[in-house]
């Protein structure tokens, strides 16, 4: 494990720019006609691990920026946060793919996940 903070966020970026390398590169050079099960599934797999990265660092910006002090905390409760949203965009783009993306299915999706981080949040 990492314990230095600028060494946590560069692991992080880097592997940002290795996602959105990905992600561009299958957008660019794959036909979605012609495209295997397979590359959809790097497909997916690149755009949640770009959100996923994204989101970490500007929830953690955001959090250093208003709460300084606690990089631990803040990093732990960023990446949770991170996740939840890119399992919502990861899943929205598969719904929207298969054509089930309806207004009501997002919605419920994301209050399903609502539901989950105010449990995860929950102090017993």
């Amino acid at each position: 494990m990492i314990s230095n903070p600028k060494q946590q966020v560069s692991l992080i970026s880097f592997s940002i720019v290795l996602a959105g390398f990905a992600l561009g590169s299958i957008i660019s050079f794959t036909d979605p006609a012609s495209a295997s099960l397979v590359i959809f599934g790097f497909f997916y797999a690149s755009l949640f691990l770009l959100v996923l990265g994204l989101a970490t660092l500007v929830g953690l910006g955001l959090r250093q920026w208003l709460w300084p002090g606690l990089y631990v905390v803040n990093l732990g409760n960023s990446f949770r946060q991170a996740f939840l949203i890119a399992v919502l965009i990861a899943v929205s783009f598969f719904l929207l793919s298969q054509r089930l993306l309806f207004w009501w299915v997002e919605g419920s999706l994301i209050l399903f996940l609502a539901f989950v981080e105010a449990f995860l949040n929950l102090k017993v």
